[in-house]
């Protein structure tokens, strides 16, 4: 090799998909002799962040600020009255406020994250979409998220017509003949009232689009999910990381208190004091979904953490949480640059398995009648309701429709958060990278 000396270096390579993957080894290597050593690239390392140097994360002061202003638009609205947000014409109901609190961090530890490492987030992207599965259920979201979030500043629907009751869907027929002053949309013929494409998926007993019903239920549901979503997964995230990093008698109380915790199911609590004292309180329209999502979010987190908590215990003897001590890294920007990073894919899958659970809850709550836990709209009403004909002259079994498509509905739904939580869990997998 003549007389050019090697060059060891020494690197501290990370790599990740925004907050969720960076999965990060100390790695030593020896440079050889190269003609081209302008060429020869290694990884720039601050070394002094990476020692826990102070500076502004304008990305967290951001959140601060929305975080602030948020907490004082909810003492206006609680101490002034009114709204502080009249200056839109938007009354915001309590469930909104929640989902306000999910959107300042999504913002901050989602969009944001992924914007910034966009050199990985888009492989990332490209890999779920390249996966049938991934891409049917993140497809499915998507539009899920949509039609909840906007659609309804888009979308307008006729009011109900009780002279248009059980309308048949499209390309279906149903046999009128026996029953008395029926109304067909369709074309009636042979005492059969053909479906139309003003209903396509037919209508209810009073006369309401199921397509609508649809709607209203996924716009329950979704409300449902983020906002239970947010608060479980910052509580979860919180105790979980805790326990799991310092260990010895910390690690001993929170979980003996999730133990303690779990022993009471988060929905006897909800059926007992949600009903007495939370309720739909001063007419609010969505006040007990609030309650719902309240009670599960704070009291149903001790699974998830018990996970996260597991993760964290095999990240913090990790080579490259010493490679980050050895250079003067502190326990607090250890935890927030590699230790919370790498456990929100487990948090992610996590929660996306416990959303459709909430989900069926509710729908089984607003079925039941326990408490009316959506303010309206929720699928399990829409069930309730097909079971019954006030004329008599029709049996659920001939409205099938009112049944089969909201309980297919639901399938779907609950389908496609589960399948993408695996599918999510195995795109950002450190070790499924590079496969």
């Amino acid at each position: 090799m003549g007389d050019t000396p090697l060059e060891a270096t020494s690197e501290y390579n990370c790599r990740g998909f925004g907050v969720f993957i960076r999965a990060c080894r100390y790695r030593t290597f020896v440079q050889m002799p190269s003609k081209r050593l302008d060429d020869a690239a290694f990884a720039n390392i601050d070394w002094d962040e990476e020692a826990g140097g102070h500076s502004v994360h304008w990305p967290t002061v951001g959140l601060l600020a929305g975080l602030v202003g948020l907490a004082a638009a909810a003492v206006h609205k609680l101490r002034v009255g009114g709204t502080p947000f009249g200056f839109i014409g938007w009354e915001p109901p309590r469930i909104a406020w929640l989902l306000l609190l999910a959107g300042l961090l999504g913002l901050r530890y989602g969009l944001y994250p992924m914007v910034r490492d966009r050199d990985r987030t888009l492989p990332a992207l490209k890999r779920l979409f390249s996966r049938p599965v991934g891409a049917l259920s993140a497809g499915f979201v998507v539009l899920s998220l949509l039609f909840a979030l906007v659609g309804p500043e888009f979308i307008s629907w006729d009011y109900a017509k009780l002279a248009h009751a059980h309308q048949p869907p499209v390309f279906t027929r149903l046999r009128v003949e026996d029953v008395y002053a029926y109304n067909c949309v369709g074309e009636l013929a042979n005492g059969y009232c053909h479906g139309t494409w003003q209903y396509p998926l037919g209508t209810n007993r009073y006369g309401g689009s199921v397509v609508q019903r649809l709607f209203e239920g996924n716009i329950v549901a979704v409300k449902l999910a983020v906002s239970t979503a947010i608060v479980m997964g910052v509580v979860a995230m919180v105790v979980g990381t805790v326990a799991g990093y310092a260990g010895g008698l910390t690690d001993t109380v929170l979980m003996s208190y999730v133990d303690i915790q779990q022993t009471i199911p988060a929905l006897v609590i909800y059926l007992v004091v949600a009903t007495l004292f939370l309720g739909n309180i001063g007419g609010v329209e969505d006040g007990k979904l609030f309650s719902l999502a309240l009670v599960f979010g704070l009291l149903d987190w001790g699974g998830i953490a018990r996970v996260v908590r597991s993760d964290v215990l095999t990240r913090r003897s990790a080579g490259y949480i010493h490679a980050a001590k050895a250079v003067g890294a502190t326990d607090r920007h250890v935890l927030r640059r590699h230790v919370v990073p790498n456990a929100m894919p487990t948090l992610v899958t996590a929660l996306t398995r416990r959303i459709p659970l909430l989900v069926l809850i509710q729908i089984a709550l607003a079925y039941l009648a326990l408490n009316s836990a959506t303010g309206g709209g929720s699928l399990g009403e829409t069930l309730r309701s097909s079971f019954t004909d006030p004329s008599g002259a029709l049996a659920w079994t001939d409205l099938w429709w009112l049944t089969a498509i909201p309980i297919l509905f639901t399938v779907v739904f609950v389908l496609a958060y589960s399948l993408l939580g695996d599918e999510l869990r195995d795109v950002l997998d450190p070790k499924g990278v590079s496969r």
